[in-house]
């Protein structure tokens, strides 16, 4: 769906305000996915879908009507819903008046090959992947996922249109592909995954070549005891660490209710001078949206400068009782959560993840970790286990494996023990580096 054709869905919906106001969101687009298991492909799913969320606000009563009928008639029932819904709402005492006009930052998120990739180029893709775990004797799961639109529901797609009755339009469209890959031989398992907002960015074979190569260094682990290690942590792995951290501290409301590590210590240090993480739809590896969900623009945020603490990121209403203006960090109104950062940034060194291992003595390189939760919020510490392959390295060099652990880390105290990074890639949804960590703590062993 192009500019003008969401734009006049979008006028539609906030017209004829009168003593109300009115905003308008349009999300959607087109996905496509094809799955395979088994050495094989097993499914092709091809969705086009939009969804139209309009919001009615009278004085403090504000009420939210969401639906997929975009026809005049659609349009007019939904307003009508959301009219109802703010009437049978309670007032919001901080609830904000629509923002006007906004100047939005020029972003190129969209590949026109990416737009219009069918599923014979997946499909080749995939058989390249599946053909080298063939020849390894192992077997390949994963998926291949692109996609275009204008709604990011697939965490990777564009993000949205919107527009207000205050005379508020923006538009943004974007593409996405994103290659998962498992290798699997019995209890023995290896995994490599990439994104990009283009296709041609995608090398499957390559990412199933590192993925057998886990699996094949994965058999017959050893059993290493609990403890505190040094550990080399790959991009997949820091990622989703952040990204806990992100959901739980990052954002200007945790920080002003005290239930975040940031709270009254901005300006102070918290991690290690080699730290510096920030959020930025403008990296070229993200290339996000340059507005949020309230329509105000996003701009680029430094959260953590060289371990300094310097800010959080703000939506329309944290940033009121702050005194300050909105980062574009905001969800739609109303809304429990509060701002989020989306587009996170750690900024990193040279190399792969591979060259940290040369520096360690003994420890353990983590291919990435799942059934990530959070133990204590205030610290981020977090509870979780490492997957898909973990590895002893002893004098600088990977020696063989080792059985899965469950590990127990503050992701806080972990960036401040960073003795090294590689070179940023985007993965997970996240621009990071792989990790050099000192006493890493796993906490117990698992049995697999």
């Amino acid at each position: 769906m192009n500019r003008a054709e969401s734009q006049a869905i979008l006028e539609q919906a906030v017209s004829a305000a009168g003593d109300r106001e009115i905003e308008a969101v349009l999300g959607g687009g087109i996905s496509e996915l094809t799955r395979f298991a088994n050495n094989e492909i097993t499914q092709n799913v091809s969705e086009r879908r939009y969804v139209l969320s309009i919001r009615v606000a009278r004085g403090l009563r504000t009420g939210r009507a969401t639906g997929n009928d975009l026809s005049r008639e659609g349009i007019a029932r939904l307003k009508a819903q959301a009219d109802a819904a703010a009437a049978l709402s309670p007032e919001i005492p901080d609830l904000l008046p629509v923002p006007g006009p906004q100047d939005y930052r020029a972003v190129d998120g969209t590949d026109p090959e990416t737009a219009s990739l069918g599923p014979e180029a997946r499909a080749r893709e995939v058989s390249r992947a599946i053909a080298r775990c063939r020849a390894a004797g192992v077997e390949a799961a994963g998926i291949y996922e692109t996609g275009c639109g204008t709604i990011g529901d697939y965490g990777m797609v564009g993000p949205l249109a919107l527009a207000n009755s205050a005379g508020l339009l923006a538009y943004h469209q974007s593409t996405g592909a994103s290659f998962r890959i498992s290798a699997m031989d019995g209890t023995a398992s290896g995994w490599a995954g990439a994104e990009s907002h283009r296709a041609a960015d995608i090398d499957g074979e390559a990412l199933a070549d590192r993925a057998v190569g886990k699996c094949a260094r994965s058999r017959a682990p050893a059993v290493w005891e609990p403890g505190r290690y040094t550990v080399v942590l790959e991009p997949a792995a820091v990622a989703d660490l952040i990204e806990d951290m992100s959901s739980i501290s990052l954002g200007a409301l945790a920080v002003q209710e005290g239930r975040s590590f940031l709270s009254g210590r901005i300006g102070s240090r918290v991690m290690g001078e080699n730290i510096t993480l920030r959020d930025d739809p403008y990296h070229p590896l993200h290339r996000g949206c340059p507005f949020d969900a309230e329509g105000m623009a996003t701009l680029p945020v430094a959260i953590i400068e060289r371990g300094v603490a310097k800010s959080p990121v703000y939506d329309r209403v944290t940033a009121a009782r702050d005194g300050l203006e909105s980062t574009g960090h905001g969800l739609s109104v109303p809304n429990p959560i509060g701002p989020v950062a989306g587009n996170l940034v750690l900024e990193g060194g040279s190399g792969s993840a591979d060259d940290l291992v040369a520096g360690v003595e003994r420890g353990l390189l983590v291919t990435r970790v799942w059934y990530t939760n959070v133990v204590d919020p205030m610290t981020v510490t977090l509870t979780g286990m490492t997957r898909d392959g973990l590895f002893a390295i002893e004098d600088g060099k990977v020696t063989g494996a080792v059985r899965n652990f469950r590990f127990n880390q503050s992701v806080v105290q972990m960036l401040n023990e960073v003795e090294a990074m590689s070179a940023v890639e985007r993965v997970e949804g996240v621009v990071c580096p792989g990790l050099r960590v000192r006493s890493f703590h796993m906490s117990s062993g698992t049995e697999f």
